[in-house]
């Protein structure tokens, strides 16, 4: 009898050994990351890009979680988002909230404390309104609003400490510092107040005193740990774009000279007793200075969006996408927009490998640039050194995307604009370059080439349509384009393009008649009109910046045909814009010829993006000239007859 009950009793522990593995034997052996992916991101703007029915931040997790066909997947274990989430230039609304949500509630991998925001400056409220408070209640990192949020504390695979604007956590080793922009201030720190009604970004980035002191103390009391932080902004003189005065080309509503860079301090956020100070760089002395007494950086990383590079080999200030400054990897990850100041989409990932002092940061490509398709942008490719090698955190369990008390956002109040022209796809189309004389008659005969074209070997050709005073004309609807190709203007002193376009005002895009010039890039021309004004743009190679003429509608302007002129001369050092045989606009030019930077092709009806194009034209075109020298008033007016 003692013996069967010895043995029933091994066999139940034995049993139990293989079902319930004993807990303590579990935390001596934990599953850990050999490999641990962190996909930084920014500036998702979600409303300027639902307007053209481009859904960022869900396309970008659809992507990554493999359900967009062409797109390839990749695998990511943290996500840190640096901002900007909302698209108005006012501050943001519950509806972009809701949308932000139910973009975020596709996942289907991943759960949604996976991901850890800071504040951008689109992301901030009037200061009377309650600093951070849309940002906490539909980012919200401490998990104060998990109905509305989907972020439940106590879900967090690394649980955060700290406040909305200033809050760290720890994955294996490495401590992330993350910092939200002030932009809930008084003017012209922030977006003052609800009565002054401010409009525009106020782009220059800010932090209080309290958070610049809370974050020294994190960086001097973890030096045995890998330190990222995570701020909207770039410290100055960086990343792309983060110098003084170079971040006018996309914020063009700060004077300060700081729109593109960590600019203010704010002393004391009391609005009664508000003080400031302008470009104040402590960051920049803090790890300075600390590079030069130990020979090493502060930090090991420094993750900023904000200045939406025109592509991942964007170097605008003689600065790329990642930069080292005092012993510190600073990488630039904006922008998953594609609208909202027309950049090319694309994130980081960074890949941490167990017990490597060494990380690798890929570029992602959302939307295809130049030749290149949607993925992961090889050349930008980069190693990164770290102080430490990685300890890897133990696996996170795979548990529902949302916690159950967040309220499941079907659809928000966020549509599609029609007056607003989403970018379109490039199909294949023949070189048709050589089939015109800019050396004499300049004419591209678009008519004729779509009327002959019987195979259908003009990609996303205009369609013809009579026309009471001119008989036939290309019809242009906004998906349409007429890709010449590529046009040697290399050893030109002087160029004249013209155009016969029947114009449609009532669009509020920006929409080009003739290219030579990718939106997200600096190419050579081009001439386009929006609800406002018509722009004549040529590339100044002396001053690295566009030579613009550019004219105001009329008050009360209907559509009609106008003949639209641009000219360029390097004898006279200016550009011009004539309409209908007047010049209604000049501006000095100072190059001695032309020049083509990045090889842009020439494009009738939108911009010369290869796989994507933009600033499509809803119109219609009668004649087309290219000229490889400056015309004079009398024969550009001669070119109606």
């Amino acid at each position: 009898m003692k013996l069967a009950a010895s043995i029933r009793v091994t066999a139940l522990s034995l049993i139990t050994l293989v079902v319930c593995p004993d807990p303590a034997a579990a935390q001596r052996s934990p599953e850990r990351y050999r490999h641990f992916d962190v996909w930084a991101t920014s500036c998702a703007h979600i409303s300027s890009d639902a307007a053209r029915a481009r859904f960022s931040v869900e396309r970008a997790i659809q992507q990554s979680e493999g359900r967009e066909p062409g797109a390839p997947r990749f695998d990511w274990d943290l996500w840190v988002d640096a901002g900007d989430l909302s698209g108005s230039n006012y501050p943001p609304s519950p509806r972009e909230g809701r949308e932000y949500v139910r973009q975020l509630q596709s996942m289907t991998e991943h759960r949604r404390e996976q991901l850890y925001n800071v504040q951008g400056n689109h992301d901030a409220t009037y200061f009377d309104e309650g600093a951070g408070s849309w940002f906490r209640k539909w980012a919200d990192p401490l998990g104060e609003n998990t109905a509305n949020s989907g972020v439940d504390p106590t879900r967090r695979p690394f649980p955060v400490e700290g406040t909305w604007e200033r809050y760290a956590f720890t994955a294996g080793n490495v401590l992330f510092l993350m910092l939200s922009d002030r932009n809930s201030a008084p003017f012209p720190v922030g977006r003052g107040s609800s009565e002054q009604k401010i409009f525009g970004g106020s782009p220059a980035g800010a932090v209080t005193r309290a958070t610049f002191e809370w974050w020294k103390r994190q960086v001097l009391d973890n030096q045995d740990k890998i330190i990222v932080t995570v701020h909207h902004h770039a410290l100055r003189d960086t990343t792309t774009a983060s110098g003084n005065d170079e971040g006018r080309r996309h914020h063009h509503d700060d004077d300060s000279g700081g729109a593109s860079y960590l600019y203010y301090v704010i002393e004391n956020d009391d609005p009664a007793n508000f003080e400031f100070t302008p470009d104040a760089h402590v960051f920049e002395d803090f790890l300075a200075e600390f590079d030069r007494e130990h020979g090493h950086g502060a930090i090991d990383l420094w993750i900023a969006g904000h200045t939406h590079p025109r592509g991942p080999d964007d170097r605008t200030g003689g600065k790329s996408i990642t930069e080292d400054r005092w012993g510190v990897h600073f990488l630039q990850v904006a922008a998953l927009t594609l609208h909202h100041g027309v950049c090319a989409p694309m994130s980081r990932l960074i890949t941490f490998e167990s017990d490597s002092d060494e990380a690798q940061a890929r570029v992602y490509l959302h939307e295809p640039y130049r030749t290149h398709p949607v993925g992961f942008y090889e050349p930008s490719t980069v190693s990164l050194k770290l102080r430490h090698a990685f300890r890897a955190p133990e696996r996170i369990p795979p548990v529902a995307p949302f916690p159950p008390e967040t309220k499941r956002v079907k659809r928000t109040n966020i549509g599609v604009t029609p007056q607003l022209i989403p970018f379109q796809r490039a199909d294949p189309s023949i070189d048709l370059h050589e089939r015109i004389q800019p050396d004499g008659d300049g004419r591209i005969p678009i008519v004729d080439w779509i009327r002959d074209d019987a195979e259908t070997a003009i990609g996303n050709r205009p369609r013809l349509d009579d026309d009471q005073k001119y008989g036939t004309v290309a019809e242009f609807d906004g998906t349409h384009r007429l890709r010449v190709g590529p046009v040697d203007v290399d050893g030109w002193t002087g160029l004249t393009v013209s155009v016969q376009v029947f114009a449609n005002f009532r669009v509020k895009s920006a929409m080009r008649a003739i290219s030579m010039d990718r939106v997200v890039d600096d190419g050579c021309f081009f001439l386009s009109y929006d609800e406002h004004r018509w722009r004549w743009s040529v590339w100044d190679e002396t001053e690295g910046r566009w030579a613009d003429a550019d004219a105001p509608l009329p008050k009360r302007v209907t559509a009609h045909w106008h003949r639209v002129t641009g000219i360029a001369s390097a004898d006279r050092g200016v550009v011009e814009l004539v309409i209908d045989g007047k010049v209604v606009a000049s501006a000095p030019w100072g190059n001695k010829s032309l020049k083509n930077p990045g090889k842009a092709e020439l494009v009738i009806g939108a911009d010369s993006s290869e796989r994507m194009f933009g600033e499509s034209l809803r119109g219609r075109i009668h004649d087309v000239r290219i000229f490889s020298r400056a015309l004079s008033l009398d024969e550009v007016r001669g070119l109606e007859n």
